[in-house]
Parts: structure tokens; C-alpha cells; sequence
């Protein structure tokens, strides 16, 4: 799923890279706010491929610093641009299908003003924009020209992805033609055109797989904010797991040799209600007869699905399991696509549990489980007044613990709402709370995505950090963006 090892092996080779272009005109306060938590997820998000990133205001001196650092090929996302889950999917696919393509974005026919560009989301070859003397952008002259415009006449296709100024592509024709006015990106077009080159629009896989808010534009910015809302539901289930399982053993052996009393169990378990988790985790920790599995999460509709998992589901077939599970909870199809996630990955949850089940799953299913206590908890754990009735859950003195907090605090939806520093912030405060209730013996196990992507995502309690993000070094992607690179 998303094609990581493609991703990273671009990257490495310096073939593609990935840019912010800040959006300073934004004047509505509410929007300012919202793009700049969402540039946040993504920026760290991509990070995760695409390590080395760029920012700038200025289109030009963007490609500039990406090319300077060795980079062949970038794109470009303008703060405002939202990516869907299947972006890096959909991407690679268009990638792959036009290997020639120097230029592609969003092209706009202006009729009798030359082509032009918007610059919500954009890929440009860097190696051929220097090749042909760096161009520049190009600013816009919205009124009609002193003198008429010059320049050779780009001929497109006759399809368009919408109304009639939006063609699939454009290219060089043999022809000269004048042009009343220019808009934004009109220089980058006409140096592509004379050098010859085709340019391409976004494919429909891609136009579905981000969203723009045009949050700069103060008629059109409140008509666009259903669409970045659509994406922020929490009454979803996943009824796959689509993380990659923790490699536990290094932290067992570490535990081991620092505590060499310790028998090697786990007798308590917190972990969120997605998919199989609870199950899978409590296995793969071998937690023991009588243990205490805690389910929570902020979505009641998940943890009622979890709990219908836990209490029926034999251990085989889970495929045909869910999907019935599926039908119950929505007969209708679109319904279903809105409430639950990770469908289109049961085979590979299938072929996890017949791993799994080589090990003896089913038989601790059948032997173990119905011994468990099992609590279910809903919650909202960014909720500063509910992070001590939380972490109590553990507050023991014997048993070891595995707290597994998922990607809670870099996770789309909770960022429309909170920044990064502030999830940095909320994450610190968690983590202090389980240094409380651990009492420095070192007894919890913690996995979770870090907000700014700059740590494991596995230690036990006392080893994780939490300094201030002023700490950060200013080289992290936590500190690309401008304004969370301030002293």
C-alpha cells in the first residue's frame, strides 16, 4: 500500500522531491489556520517517503532550492492542498505512464489572455527547467496589455475535465498568435511551448486524490471548506489493519537485560479499536491467561464494531466475517464506503492471520481470549482532562503494560484542528502522565507515531523524550515549515 519502496528509492537517487508553496494570501483568519495545520500533517506525512523538502513563497525560488540540492524532479503542493489516502498510489500510476513529461498541473485556457497555470499542485522536471535557463514563473498582468503579446499558439485537446477552459493538455503549433493579457504562470507556459514541449493536466486519478480549498479567494474559500470537512469523520471503523506490526523483540531483550526479574509478560494491553489490533497485539505480546485488554477510542461506532470482533469472530474466515459485518452495519454501498475503511486490504489481513495462525492464534483465541478481562473506553485521549483517567488504567506496581497509541497524534482529521506544535504539546503531556503512573520502574511499552515524525515510533516509558519542540534541530522536517521555525 502506497507504494513506500518506490517512493524512497526516488527520493534516494535525488529523482523526485516535494515543495510547500506558502499561500500569503490568505486574509480570513479561520482558513489561515486550517491550511497551515494540514500543510503541518502533510508535510511530516510525506516525510515519511520524502525526507528532504522545501518551502518557499516564491514559485521560482522554490525550484531553485530543490535543483541546488541536487534534485531532478519535484512537485509542488500550494498550502491549501489537501491530499486523499490514495494520493501516493494514484501519483506513482501517473508517474509511471508518462516517464517524458517535463511539466504537469492544472491548465487553464484564458481564451484571448495566454494559457495559464494554477499553482495548487503542480510537477515540473527541474533538470529541464534549468536546462532552458531557469524561467521564471511568470506574474500575472490580469489587465489587457499595453501592446499585444507575441508568441507561438498552443493547440488542445478538445476534451475538457470541466466547463470549457480546463484542456487534458496542451502543445506547440506552427502558429503565432497575439494575446491581450497574461496570467499567473504565463512565462513558465510559453517556455515550455517553445522548447517544444507537451504539457499535461492531472489525470482524473489524481484530481480525485487531493482537494484544494482556495482558501485565498474570498468567495470561492467557504465553498470549498465540505470538501476538506468530508475528510475529517471520526464515526469510521477499519476493519483491516493496515499498520506494519511492531518488531518487538529488541525491546523484550532490552527490558531483559535491565531487568533480568522480569518474566517477560505483559498482563495489560491499551490499544485503539481498528480491525483485528486488540486481538493481533495481545497475541504477538503472548499476554497470558486473566490479562486485561483496554479497548478505547473517540468513535463509539468503532468500539461497538471491535466489540462485536472480539465477542464472535472463531478465527478463521475473517474475510467473509467482515464483510458481513459490513452489510449488517450498512446494506447500502456507499453508506458502507463512508463508514468504514481498509476493505480493499482483508486479503492482506488474511494472509496475516494464516501467519499468525501458524504460531497458534487461533488457539490462543480459543483458549486465551475468553479468560481476558476486556474494557472498552470512549474516550478522546488528546483531551487534556481525560489523559490521567487514562494512563490510571495502568497505574500498577507489577505487571508490565503495552500501550499502543497508533498514529493518534499524526492523523489527518485531528490536525484539521490542532497544530503541530500543539500535537507535539498534547503528546508530551500523555507521555509525562505515563512517566507518573510508571514510577520510574520502566513497566510501559509505548508505540506511537510521533507528531513530528523525528522519533521511533516504539520505547519503553522512561526512554521516551519530551522536550520542548524549540529543541527540535532545525534541520527536521518539524522546523521546515515557517512558522514552526520560529525561536
Amino acid at each position: 500500500m502506497f507504494n513506500k519502496e518506490w517512493w524512497e528509492s526516488k527520493h534516494e537517487s535525488k529523482e523526485l522531491t516535494l515543495g510547500w508553496l506558502y499561500n500569503d494570501g490568505i486574509t480570513n483568519d479561520f482558513a489561515k489556520g486550517y491550511t497551515k495545520n494540514l500543510t503541518d500533517y502533510w508535510s511530516v506525512e510525506m516525510s515519511f517517503y520524502l525526507q528532504n523538502q522545501f518551502a518557499d513563497e516564491r514559485i521560482d525560488a522554490l525550484l531553485k532550492k530543490a535543483h541546488n540540492e541536487g534534485f531532478s524532479k519535484i512537485i509542488v503542493l500550494k498550502q491549501g492542498t489537501t491530499l486523499l489516502w490514495n494520493f501516493q498510489d494514484e501519483f506513482v500510476k501517473f508517474y509511471d505512464n508518462n516517464p517524458d513529461a517535463k511539466f504537469v498541473g492544472h491548465i487553464l485556457d484564458q481564451g484571448e489572455s495566454y494559457y495559464t497555470i494554477h499553482p495548487q499542485a503542480f510537477f515540473i522536471d527541474l533538470d529541464w527547467w534549468a536546462s532552458v535557463g531557469c524561467p521564471e514563473w511568470g506574474v500575472e498582468h490580469r489587465y489587457e496589455l499595453p501592446e499585444p503579446f507575441e508568441t507561438i499558439e498552443p493547440i488542445r485537446s478538445k476534451e475538457n475535465w470541466h466547463d470549457e477552459y480546463t484542456p487534458h493538455w496542451i502543445a506547440p503549433s506552427k502558429n503565432l498568435k497575439n494575446y491581450s493579457s497574461k496570467r499567473g504562470g504565463w512565462n513558465l507556459v510559453r517556455a515550455l511551448i517553445e522548447d517544444g514541449q507537451k504539457i499535461l493536466s492531472w489525470n482524473e486519478g489524481i484530481r480525485d486524490a487531493k482537494h484544494y480549498s482556495y482558501a485565498e479567494v474570498e468567495y470561492d474559500g467557504p465553498r470549498h471548506i465540505p470538501g476538506v470537512l468530508d475528510q475529517l469523520g471520526i464515526d469510521i471503523f477499519f476493519i483491516a489493519n493496515t499498520e506494519t506490526l511492531p518488531n518487538y523483540k529488541p525491546w523484550f531483550d532490552y527490558r531483559k537485560k535491565n531487568n533480568p526479574d522480569w518474566n517477560g509478560e505483559f498482563r495489560k494491553l491499551m490499544v485503539p479499536a481498528a480491525g483485528l489490533s486488540p486481538l493481533i497485539y495481545a497475541f504477538m505480546l503472548d499476554m497470558p491467561k486473566d490479562s486485561k485488554i483496554f479497548v478505547y477510542d473517540i468513535s463509539k461506532f468503532a468500539i461497538t464494531i471491535t466489540k462485536q470482533i472480539i465477542e464472535n469472530w472463531d478465527g478463521t474466515n475473517y474475510r467473509e466475517f467482515a464483510e458481513k459485518i459490513m452489510r449488517d452495519a450498512a446494506p447500502d454501498m456507499n453508506r458502507r464506503r463512508d463508514i468504514f475503511r481498509g476493505a480493499a486490504q482483508l486479503k492482506d489481513s488474511e494472509e496475516t492471520i494464516d501467519k499468525l495462525n501458524e504460531k497458534g492464534f487461533k488457539k490462543w483465541i480459543e483458549e486465551v481470549l475468553p479468560t481476558c478481562e476486556v474494557i472498552y473506553h470512549h474516550m478522546n485521549i488528546m483531551d487534556p482532562h481525560k489523559m490521567k483517567r487514562f494512563t490510571n488504567s495502568v497505574k500498577h506496581d507489577d505487571f508490565v503494560s503495552y500501550v499502543h497509541l497508533s498514529n493518534i497524534f499524526h492523523y489527518m482529521p485531528t490536525s484539521f484542528y490542532y497544530g503541530l506544535k500543539q500535537r507535539w504539546q498534547l503528546h508530551n503531556e500523555l507521555l509525562d502522565h505515563f512517566k507518573d503512573v510508571s514510577n520510574n520502574k520502566n513497566n510501559i511499552l509505548i508505540c506511537s507515531a510521533c507528531p513530528s515524525g523525528t522519533r521511533g515510533q516504539l520505547n519503553w516509558i522512561d526512554d521516551w523524550g519530551t522536550d520542548d519542540f524549540a529543541s527540535l534541530p532545525e534541520e527536521s522536517i518539524g522546523k521546515l515549515l515557517k512558522w514552526n521555525n520560529t525561536k
